[in-house]
C-alpha cells in the first residue's frame, strides 16, 4: 500500500488531484485508515494508469 504523497512522487500528479479524483468517484483509495490517510494498493495504482492514458489519447 502507498500513500496518496507516495502515489503523487511517483505518478506525478498533485494530491489535490488525487483528492479531486477521489471527491468525484474516480479514483477511490483502497483503504483509509483511522487518522483518514488514503492508502492505494496496486490495483488502484493500475486503474490510476489506465485514467492517465485515456486522458492522454482523449485529448490528442
Amino acid at each position: 500500500m502507498k500513500t496518496i504523497k507516495q502515489v503523487s512522487d511517483l505518478t506525478g500528479i498533485s494530491v489535490r488531484m488525487l483528492h479531486h479524483y477521489d471527491k468525484i468517484g474516480l479514483l477511490k483509495p483502497s483503504a483509509v485508515t483511522e487518522a483518514k490517510y488514503r492508502l492505494y494498493d496496486e490495483q488502484a495504482l493500475e486503474t490510476l494508469q489506465q485514467i492517465c492514458e485515456y486522458g492522454q489519447n482523449h485529448y490528442k
